[in-house]
């Protein structure tokens, strides 16, 4: 109980104490040093802590007691709302850095750095998270086997539509390239490095090929497919015409707005 009342008395109090230091601090990722704080680590953490009050409420305070169903609706409506919270505040912290920006220098160009946060942290931080949260869940599946009744048929089926899905995921990473730097490098790192994840955990934990592993079999296969065609699919001129077609007009008129800079 001390621990649920200390944390947000800690964290508002941190924030009123740093709030006057915008501007002043160091940055970290091009983000200010303060709105960083603010929008990675204290929105996280009472995020946490709401969720973690929540589901001590719901779950030992409420008489009669609710269902496990019950707890996730409320749950996911609570969640839902904080994502909007959360994305208010990102929009803040990225629209006050700009802000700040402009302030020490009038003829800061707002663009070439919004082009970093648009090209670079959304595009690897969607991706890349998009990746983790997918394997946490097939993953997890490894664990805590599903209880299903499918046919061979249906479950080969399914295999084949990761297969499909490992395609899909490329492409859309392949049309989100800024075309500047090693972002696909990095991208398609990051798919062999979370297939091989995924063969870690089959020599390690063996799971059956049947039904009760769906998502992660969906997921094994979803990565495969992903990491093989990244490996091949560049190397041919060709298929670019398929890219500059679902490509809106406009796309890639930015200029020198790099992470990892090319050799």
């Amino acid at each position: 109980m001390i621990f649920l009342i200390a944390v947000p008395i800690f964290t508002t109090i941190l924030g009123l104490l740093i709030y006057k230091f915008q501007g002043k601090a160091r940055e970290f990722l091009r983000l200010d040093l303060v709105q960083f704080v603010y929008l990675f680590l204290m929105a996280p953490s009472l995020f946490v802590w709401l969720k973690a009050f929540l589901f001590y409420l719901l779950r030992n305070e409420i008489e009669p007691s609710l269902s496990v169903t019950q707890i996730f609706m409320v749950d996911t409506v609570f969640t839902v709302i904080a994502i909007f919270v959360m994305s208010a505040i990102a929009i803040h912290s990225l629209t006050k850095t700009f802000w700040i920006k402009r302030h020490h220098d009038p003829h800061f160009d707002l663009y070439h750095l919004s082009e970093y946060f648009h090209l670079w942290w959304s595009h690897i931080i969607i991706w890349g998270g998009a990746m983790l949260l997918f394997s946490f869940v097939a993953l997890a599946n490894v664990f805590a086997p599903l209880t299903l009744e499918l046919s061979k048929g249906v479950f080969i089926f399914l295999q084949s539509l990761g297969s499909i899905a490992g395609a899909v995921l490329f492409l859309a990473i392949w049309m989100s390239d800024p075309g500047q730097g090693q972002f696909m490098r990095l991208m398609k790192l990051l798919l062999v490095f979370f297939f091989v994840i995924h063969v870690v955990f089959y020599f390690v934990f063996d799971p059956r090929f049947n039904a009760n592993y769906l998502m992660y079999w969906f997921s094994l296969s979803t990565f495969i497919s992903a990491a093989a065609i990244g490996s091949v699919f560049e190397r041919y001129e060709k298929l670019s015409w398929f890219r500059r077609i679902m490509l809106h007009a406009g796309w890639g008129e930015n200029k020198g707005i790099e992470l990892f800079k090319k050799k």
